[in-house]
């Protein structure tokens, strides 16, 4: 007998073995039908046979007339399908709720992972102990940069050329805080960092190897920077560094694009 190896694919997604399906669809065709000549037309070894056949009486396939010898009838396929239908989505559902225990277990796990961060000092300090430890990338974006941190940056990005790590800025030029005007263009002349000038909310995110992120947040007061009262929330996590990687590129790529476009119009 030849077999639809859709329908044979579909049974088996309903529990059933290959040799079970095989063996459900003669019965269902030829039934009441004894072993020997269901052994026959499934090409199922009779050795393996009379295994398949008590399987598919204990899930209730088939029906069994007692006799000599015995005869096999297929259960109607309209009800077994609807049974295993209802079965599996009782098991969709309990595997759903089981499932988002466990998925908001884990969430509850990670919010512990972020610390706040006060003051100037402490602040700094974390900033550049980040990006002195990068090894493949960091980003910058924003417009909140301490005096003695532009300073400290000069040296790391530098370094960071030499080490063939990729460090990107995109930032204002000139940044109005209360210790005065950063002009980053010039503070950064000498070096020339991958920067793009593009004024942003005067925060700032630092993301580092796509696996951590700072987010600095001042007071403002009159368009100024207040850099005696910033606070940090540092962020390990890959999952949430990662999208923020994602949010820059789009940026600094949608800035490219522009300037690209602004230039051919020249």
């Amino acid at each position: 007998m030849m077999f639809d190896e859709n329908m044979l694919s579909a049974l088996q997604k309903l529990g059933l073995t290959h040799y079970g399906a095989k063996t459900y669809i003669v019965i269902t065709t030829f039934g009441p039908i004894d072993a020997t000549r269901i052994a026959e037309e499934s090409n199922i070894p009779r050795t393996k046979i009379y295994d398949v056949l008590n399987k598919l009486e204990q899930d209730e396939w088939i029906n069994v007339q007692k006799g000599r010898p015995k005869l096999f009838t297929a259960r109607d396929p309209r009800d077994i399908i609807e049974e295993r239908k209802s079965g599996l989505l009782t098991e969709i559902d309990s595997l759903s709720d089981e499932m988002s225990i466990i998925y908001n277990q884990q969430i509850k796990k990670e919010l512990p992972n972020a610390w706040l961060i006060h003051g100037k000092n402490n602040i700094t300090r974390k900033s550049l102990d980040m990006v002195s430890k990068a090894k493949k990338s960091i980003m910058m974006l924003g417009d909140l940069y301490f005096p003695e941190e532009v300073e400290s940056l000069k040296s790391l990005i530098l370094n960071a050329k030499r080490n063939n790590i990729s460090f990107r800025i995109m930032s204002n030029d000139v940044i109005n805080t209360s210790k005065g005007k950063i002009d980053l263009v010039k503070a950064f002349a000498d070096i020339q960092p991958d920067m793009i000038i593009s004024g942003k909310p005067p925060i700032k995110y630092v993301i580092v190897d796509e696996k951590e992120l700072l987010i600095m947040f001042p007071k403002i007061n009159e368009d100024i920077l207040d850099l005696d009262k910033v606070v940090a929330l540092w962020i390990p996590s890959p999952a949430v560094a990662s999208s923020m990687v994602d949010m820059f590129n789009m940026r600094w790529d949608e800035y490219v694009r522009m300037q690209k476009h602004n230039n051919q119009l020249i």
